[in-house]
């Protein structure tokens, strides 16, 4: 079977979509250098200390939401898409010369783990709000689980090249190469503009240009006042409560079977890995058949189905082994259709929700639910409820995100199934 047999993909789409794929991968290599990193960080600081991190982490999310709507509403995307990917590199750049100073490191542990965290979210949700302002909601079943194996194919190398690496150098290193990833991801991104029109099947190609307007807060009032926006935002808060409990309790079992930050950050790596390669072999010979055989509406429910199952097994032997497996197994499948079948939904809307009410969503929402995740579970510990009390909450956390993502799916599929009469009415 040929490349264009697997993707079905037309002559014109060709170069815009090895781009994307291209701009995916560097942007997702260069995040997994350091998220072992950051993992590793985070359960110094203390699995305990979550909560806290995640609190400042959503502060942090809604001092930058007024910040990155200025940029979307003041210029082209031509201009602050790339500009958001130079802020980042500054970033890299200034831990790396803050990393070698020994006295500064310690500091380092809570500061770079919240970085971290608002920077994969601002970076990915840009890459997807640009993937559905380009391509429409035909070509997003055809197209994004593609675009999606760039990401998961950039996880995958950057999982094993921090593995490769951690025993010859230091984080410095580390920092380093993953700079030469995201500069290659924002020259992608910068490119990709020239070969979007052509390849975009969108009815509003002609305005990919054009400036998306609006005000610097509009994305909290497009979030509250959008009935779409409003269920996105559910699903994500959901999803975010049941995979956060999940992730806490995987903190506390890794504290106690691994006593050096090195070791905690392989056990991490090997997940990544694992994890991305089972994403990307989804998404490159399943995805396509999945979204074009059963729609979105029941491949967002995937995910949390996996984990519902997952809560339950766990509730009969809890094992850090065991937590791992099921990490690998639900946000392998999140990566693979979950995360684009959500983008997809985007497609059926207009450019300023494509831009500031997806990015709302997928920065301060998603960081909203993880606060909400973290408290819950520092709560329920007080109270005296643990182990299988905690799973329990996430399996019926995880029923509800399967109910609400389905009906988040048939919203977009009746979007666009009447843009699809209006465009035949109309020629």
């Amino acid at each position: 079977m040929s490349f264009r047999d697997l993707f079905a993909i037309d002559r014109r789409e060709r170069a815009a979509l090895l781009i994307a794929f291209l701009y995916f991968f560097g942007l997702l290599t260069s995040y997994y250098m350091l998220r072992s990193v950051r993992e590793a960080m985070g359960v110094r600081y203390g699995p305990e200390n979550y909560s806290w991190l995640y609190t400042t982490i959503f502060a942090c999310m809604l001092l930058a939401q007024p910040v990155y709507g200025a940029l979307v509403s003041r210029f082209a995307r031509r201009v602050f898409v790339p500009v958001i990917y130079v802020f980042f590199l500054l970033f890299i750049v200034g831990f790396y010369v803050a990393w070698q100073s020994p006295d500064w490191r310690d500091l380092m542990a809570p500061v770079f783990y919240v970085w971290l965290s608002i920077a994969n979210l601002f970076t990915v949700s840009v890459f997807w709000s640009y993937m559905t302002d380009v391509f429409s909601g035909d070509q997003a079943k055809r197209m994004f689980g593609f675009i999606a194996a760039g990401g998961s194919a950039g996880g995958l190398f950057g999982a094993v090249l921090t593995m490769l690496f951690a025993d010859n150098i230091d984080i410095d290193g580390i920092f380093a190469i993953s700079f030469l990833f995201m500069l290659m991801a924002t020259i992608c991104a910068a490119v990709l503009g020239r070969y979007a029109a052509a390849a975009s099947q969108r009815s509003d190609a002609a305005e990919m240009d054009a400036l998306v307007g609006g005000t610097s807060w509009a994305a909290f009032r497009l979030v509250l006042g959008k009935v779409p926006l409003r269920w996105l935002a559910l699903f994500m808060i959901l999803s975010g409560v049941g995979g956060g409990i999940l992730y806490a309790q995987q903190g506390f079992a890794v504290r106690e079977m691994f006593s050096s930050d090195a070791e905690r950050a392989a056990y991490f790596a090997q997940i990544d890995l694992y994890t991305n390669l089972m994403a990307l072999l989804l998404e490159v010979f399943l995805a396509r058949w999945l979204f074009m055989n059963f729609g979105t509406a029941r491949v967002l429910t995937l995910m949390p189905l996996m984990l519902m199952a997952g809560f339950g097994i766990l509730m009969m032997g809890p094992a850090v082994a065991m937590i791992a497996v099921f990490q690998v197994l639900s946000r392998g499948i999140r990566f693979a259709f979950g995360e684009t079948a959500l983008a997809s939904c985007y497609t059926s809307l207009n450019r300023e929700i494509r831009y500031k009410g997806k990015g709302f969503i997928d920065t301060f929402v998603y960081r909203l639910s993880d606060v909400i995740s973290q408290w819950t579970v520092r709560l329920l510990t007080l109270a005296g409820v643990s182990g299988n009390g905690l799973y329990l909450v996430g399996a019926c956390v995880a029923a509800c995100t399967a109910v609400v993502g389905f009906l988040v799916g048939r919203q977009h599929e009746r979007r666009n199934a009447a843009e699809k009469d209006a465009s035949l009415q109309a020629a």
